[in-house]
């Protein structure tokens, strides 16, 4: 359902979702999201946050909007960027209507976010 990794020498959170989610997986995520969220602020306060979502279909409305909480909670914890990379088109506008934030870009590629990413650094 989900990996996560702090990339230390790149400063970025990496996260790996795909499956069709239910809110209890959402729960569980938001889990391990909040404790990745702290070890990585324990080492920097500006790491900049990647999720890669290519296996990760156009989910349910009920459970977009609660991962859009989880988004709020991991630009609250760090000063850097979010790029979120997508596989479809509609996942596309699912996530740029649950994923709204000043910091957070939607992608379609992994190196147009990584290069946008890179911009602020």
């Amino acid at each position: 359902m989900f990996d996560i990794a702090y990339d230390g020498p790149a400063n970025i959170l990496r996260l790996h979702v795909r499956g069709f989610w239910a809110p209890d997986d959402v729960t569980r995520f938001a889990g391990a999201v909040a404790l990745a969220l702290r070890d990585a602020r324990r080492l920097r306060s500006d790491f900049d946050i990647l999720v890669e979502s290519f296996d990760f279909p156009v989910q349910a409305n009920h459970v977009a909007d609660l991962l859009a909480g989880i988004k709020d909670a991991g630009m609250a914890a760090t000063s850097g960027r979010a790029a979120v990379v997508v596989g479809s088109r509609l996942n596309q506008l699912q996530a740029e209507r649950t994923l709204v934030h000043p910091r957070v870009k939607v992608f379609s590629t992994m190196n147009a976010a990584e290069a946008w990413l890179a911009e602020a650094a």
